[in-house]
């Protein structure tokens, strides 16, 4: 009997033992999954703060942007807008800076939004510029007028943002490499000879427009030019002229003048050579205008009815793929009427432009005799076209095969120059910034501050 007791007491301490072990481990492994709980918790909280702290960056910088659009005058020195120094603001801290950069023919606005939530700091930069009709390849204020609509076509890729303050009009399958503006809402198709609008962004199987960058229905309208913005040029003009033709960098037989543009009356053989150097760059003539030649410099031509352009204008600092990336050519061609390219011998077989164009009361073509005559190759523009309505190129039509067959005029290759979005021809800084918005140029984020630590 006592053997047996002592038996039991034995196994009765090993479990008692055992189970205290057990307990401790228990205990240990819960304790582990508290701290892991912890620290998971915290990791998520910090989480949590540096994406807050970054959306609130990014609301400092849209709300900069706001409060420039609002602005009857532009800031011409760095500002606070907002407040002198960090206020709270979505749990946290923001402090937004707005500094002008006028050094270039566009003023660029830098918005520096910085933002702290509980020691977790972001910070970002946008860079911004006034909205301008140079900001598009195409712009249109009405798709009227000869050759109307103004279809982008199968076969098109257009290499350039656009907005039209009307329908766009859809035939077949165009490619749209950036953003599209139309104040429509509602596309223009073609439908198969049956045209239609809809708000659907293809109308297949017949029109299937793609839209690489998407599409605004029921954008803004940007309000056009009117003949007094012609007369401000006009008065700005360092080199007033009538009934010219004007050729830049000129050759009279030595080699071309580059640097230079040259001018002689319309039928005589008298030229006259101006260093671009010596005056603003603004030409203003009165009556008929031809231009042509190698741009070495920054030029704008203003005339009170058409500019005629009789051969290839292009910039010195080009290729055949247009303006090279040190380019600092630039050209401005504005007319009352129409910029046009003129039937003649040397636009036979192609025609190049480098130049952003606007034709402020476009009543006729963009090609001289567009439905006319013998097909006439391809005309090249870098650059970019505003015009109150749509100037055709010329005719033709698809086979079978969907293949497009030019009849007469030009087949069209027309390219953005980006470089206007920083770059201005002389002059138009004076008349195109109607649109009251801003477009982004950069954003980027920085190194952040600590604004709980912020000393101004």
């Amino acid at each position: 009997m006592n053997s047996t007791r002592k038996t039991l007491t034995s196994e009765s301490g090993s479990t008692m033992v055992v189970v205290m072990i057990f307990s401790v481990v228990m205990l240990i492994s819960a304790l582990a999954l508290v701290e892991l709980s912890a620290q998971d918790a915290a990791l998520a909280l910090r989480d949590v703060r540096v994406s807050q702290a970054f959306y609130n960056a990014e609301a400092g910088a849209e709300r900069g942007e706001a409060w420039l659009r609002g602005q009857a005058s532009m800031p011409t020195t760095t500002l606070l807008p907002f407040n002198n120094g960090p206020e709270s603001f979505g749990g946290g801290l923001m402090l937004v800076a707005i500094a002008p950069d006028l050094s270039g023919s566009r003023t660029v606005y830098t918005i520096t939004s910085l933002s702290t939530v509980h020691g977790k700091s972001r910070a970002i930069e946008v860079d911004l510029t006034p909205t301008a009709f140079t900001d598009y390849l195409y712009y249109t204020n009405n798709d009227v007028g000869p050759g109307s609509p103004g279809y982008f076509r199968t076969g098109d890729v257009v290499d350039g943002p656009i907005h039209i303050n009307d329908l766009l009009a859809v035939w077949g399958s165009p490619v749209f490499e950036h953003e599209i503006h139309t104040s429509a809402t509602e596309i223009y198709y073609y439908n198969d000879g049956s045209p239609i609008q809809s708000t659907e962004l293809d109308n297949a199987p017949h029109d299937t427009p793609v839209f690489e960058d998407g599409i605004h229905l029921g954008a803004a309208t940007i309000p056009w030019l009117a003949e007094s913005d012609l007369n401000t040029l006009k008065g700005l003009a360092g080199l007033s002229l009538s009934n010219v033709e004007i050729v830049f960098g000129r050759d009279p037989g030595t080699g071309p003048m580059l640097g230079y543009v040259s001018y002689c009356k319309i039928g005589k053989t008298v030229w006259t050579d101006v260093d671009l150097s010596s005056f603003n760059g603004l030409i203003y003539v009165g009556g008929s205008c031809l231009v042509s030649g190698t741009l070495d410099g920054q030029a704008t031509i203003v005339n009170n009815s058409t500019i005629d352009i009789i051969d290839d204008l292009v910039y010195a600092g080009s290729d055949a793929n247009g303006p090279l990336p040190d380019c600092n050519d630039i050209l401005g061609l504005v007319a009352s009427t129409k910029v046009s390219i003129v039937d003649n011998a040397p636009n036979g077989s192609d025609c190049v432009v480098h130049a952003h164009i606007m034709s402020m009361n476009n009543q006729a073509s963009l090609v001289e005799n567009y439905s006319q005559g013998s097909p006439r190759g391809t005309l090249t523009i870098h650059g970019g076209l505003a015009q109150d309505k749509w100037g055709p190129t010329g005719t033709g039509y698809y086979d079978e095969g969907g293949t497009f067959h030019l009849l007469t005029g030009y087949e069209r290759d027309f390219h953005y120059d980006w470089r206007l979005r920083t770059m201005l021809p002389p002059g138009y800084d004076a008349i195109i910034f109607n649109a009251g918005g801003f477009n982004r140029l950069v954003w980027r984020e920085i190194t952040p501050v600590n604004l709980e630590n912020y000393e101004g």
